[in-house]
């Protein structure tokens, strides 16, 4: 009885001291990173992004909660957010219509835009500018109003039709924290949302947006939709 658990005894040693050793042989590089602070200069520069450029966009897909069940980082979202920066402008804008022939015709939400070559330029030129040179135009084909996508192209190709929800008397507040984790920035957003006159309903939704530097400016990488209470 005694070797048996003599043998025992020795045998647990051996596995103790492989396991260590083993462990002792892990490169310090395959633990996981930890999160690193942000310069304020820094955080600055991606607050003015987001609010300039993202924020809106992700806000009003919360304003329509069935949108959230088709909110998915692709080349369709990254168009229609390039679009979406440049609707205002003037070479855009210029191309909107919303006359009853279009309207009875397309069916949108809001209106239509004109697919003319300054808005495919104003969108592929912003496109390139948040998501990088890979970005290629891609939007959604559809015809009247969407849950899926706030701008698709009519099926003739001829015109994108608005579907971004009307916000009406829908507030909505943000809050970031940005933090690093090797070369990529993310930038964890809390949206309190509620509709006027019942400001004690607030609805809380979480995304987190991932960019990384490039020439001293920030390209965005991923935006997730992360859970709504």
């Amino acid at each position: 009885m005694k070797t048996i658990y003599s043998k025992l005894r020795t045998a647990i040693v051996e596995i103790l001291c492989i396991l260590a050793v083993f462990a002792a042989a892990v490169p310090l590089n395959v633990r996981p990173a930890k999160a690193a602070s942000v310069p304020s200069g820094e955080q600055k520069k991606i607050q003015k992004l987001m609010d300039s450029s993202i924020i809106h966009y992700i806000e009003g897909a919360c304003n329509y909660p069935k949108k959230l069940e088709y909110f998915q980082y692709n080349k369709r979202m990254k168009t229609e957010i390039a679009f979406h920066n440049v609707k205002e402008k003037d070479a855009v804008s210029s191309q909107y219509r919303s006359d009853s022939a279009l309207m009875e015709k397309y069916r949108p939400y809001g209106g239509v835009f004109r697919y003319t070559g300054s808005v495919k330029t104003a969108v592929k030129n912003k496109g390139k500018a948040l998501f990088g040179d890979s970005f290629q135009i891609s939007f959604a084909t559809g015809e009247g109003f969407s849950v899926s996508s706030n701008y698709m192209i009519s099926h003739d190709g001829k015109y994108i039709l608005m579907n971004f929800a009307d916000w009406g008397d829908w507030y909505a507040q943000h809050t970031y924290k940005i933090v690093k984790k090797e070369h990529i920035y993310r930038v964890k957003i809390r949206i309190s949302s509620y509709w006027g006159g019942a400001e004690d309903d607030v609805t809380v939704h979480r995304f987190h947006v991932d960019l990384k530097k490039k020439r001293g400016s920030y390209q965005i990488t991923d935006i997730v939709f992360e859970s709504q209470r």
